[in-house]
């Protein structure tokens, strides 16, 4: 019995190699480009992404980086503490903080103010420096340098958030309902662990002290270095 065997000349490829990508890449490069440099523009005309005030913001947490005026950016991120955002000056996008955009993180009512007021006696702790550091080797209020969204609020109290997106600076109000927890325990029950127990001044959330753990097993990272 005899068999023909055909024997293909161009054997139909099963994967491609890197090389195949890149070349596919490049045939769509000036596109990406275009998109790129679209994106440190905003739209004209400029509408806000959920009412009809001029937009002035973006953020760069929120997906599809969309822009809000300033009264929308609060509303919206009243419960996104950790969220980056930046201001158009006209011709660039600027980095900014949510607190220079007049957010406050309102504890113990599911972001909304407390109905009895702000705690008595916080106001005079507004101007201490949060970072735990030596103030000779490392000052924030004596640097020329420091970018405002840097820069420690002045006036009401003011917490520093540690987490995985960086470290944020926001005026924050606690509950003071008769019912209340302590300070640093309500900041607990929000996933944030307070750096000291009166007052505090500086919390961490949860997610940047799991990703140190992890660190720290995996590769020996000790906090410091961290």
């Amino acid at each position: 019995m005899v068999i023909n065997v055909r024997v293909l000349e161009h054997p139909l490829k099963l994967y491609k190699t890197q090389n195949d990508y890149l070349c596919q890449w490049v045939e769509h490069r000036n596109e990406y480009l275009d998109a790129l440099l679209a994106m440190e523009a905003p739209p004209n005309p400029r509408k806000c992404s959920i009412g009809d005030a001029d937009r002035t913001y973006g953020c760069l947490g929120c997906f599809s980086q969309p822009l809000f005026c300033t009264q929308c950016c609060q509303k919206h991120h009243y419960m996104l503490p950790f969220h980056q955002i930046k201001q158009w000056m006209g011709t660039f996008f600027e980095d900014l903080s949510l607190c220079l955009a007049g957010m406050v993180l309102h504890l113990g009512h599911c972001g909304q103010p407390c109905p009895l007021g702000v705690p008595e006696g916080m106001d005079q702790h507004a101007n201490r420096v949060p970072f735990p550091v030596d103030d000779r080797e490392w000052c924030m209020d004596k640097l020329d340098d420091v970018p405002p969204f840097l820069c420690v609020p002045q006036g009401g109290n003011h917490l520093t958030l540690v987490d995985m997106t960086g470290i944020h600076l926001l005026r924050v109000c606690y509950c003071v309902c008769p019912t209340s927890q302590q300070f640093h325990m309500q900041l607990l029950e929000l996933g944030l662990l307070s750096a000291t127990i009166d007052q505090p001044k500086t919390a961490f959330s949860f997610f940047v002290l799991n990703d140190f753990i992890h660190n720290n097993l995996e590769c020996g990272t000790s906090a410091r270095n961290y």
